[in-house]
């Protein structure tokens, strides 16, 4: 059974206290990002392994090695060498592209305790009041609560107009702000 959660009726010059912020962490009320930005070093390492040409590689080696032909089982060591440069490459690849997507963050203003702070959509909670300005990305599903704001909905519906929304109005996710009235 659900537990009822309690919304707050958020005032959008004050925005959350803090504790209300930790209160909706505990429930796990957050925006979570579940984007894979790249694969684990665990799936890079069996990808570049475990591979066919790996495998038929292998079974040539094996072969050469009962027919005891040794020095013709060299290829093998060109075969692994190639395997782990890759390997490496593509986890280098992955640690620079980890690093890079840090700093590209989508940032958000949210207000709290009455003052405006950036961070990371991830840290949105449930009741939050976020800031938003011409040509932001509206990050998650939410509800105007104050001014006017022209929406360019393009992405989610088709549709080439921008959009006027009105306080009440709900802002859909992927959605971008063309201006907006105080």
């Amino acid at each position: 059974m659900e537990q009822e959660i309690e919304r707050y009726n958020t005032d959008c010059y004050i925005g959350l206290s803090q504790q209300q912020v930790e209160e909706r962490r505990q429930h796990n009320l957050v925006n979570h990002d579940m984007t894979q930005k790249t694969k684990s070093i665990k799936s890079i390492i069996y990808s570049n392994f475990f591979t066919i040409f790996n495998l038929i590689n292998v079974l040539l080696a094996l072969a050469v090695f009962f027919v005891k032909s040794y020095k013709n089982m060299l290829f093998l060591g060109l075969v692994m060498i190639n395997t782990a440069i890759s390997t490496f490459q593509e986890i280098h690849s992955k640690r620079v592209i980890d690093k890079l997507s840090l700093i590209s963050e989508t940032k958000v203003h949210v207000i709290r305790d009455g003052k405006e702070e950036e961070m990371v959509i991830n840290q949105v909670v449930l009741d939050d009041i976020v800031v938003f300005r011409s040509g932001n990305q509206i990050v998650n599903d939410c509800v105007l609560v104050e001014g006017e704001v022209e929406v360019n909905e393009s992405c989610i519906t088709g549709e080439a107009e921008a959009l006027v929304k009105k306080k009440g109005d709900m802002l859909l996710s992927g959605s971008y702000i063309v201006s907006r009235q105080l």
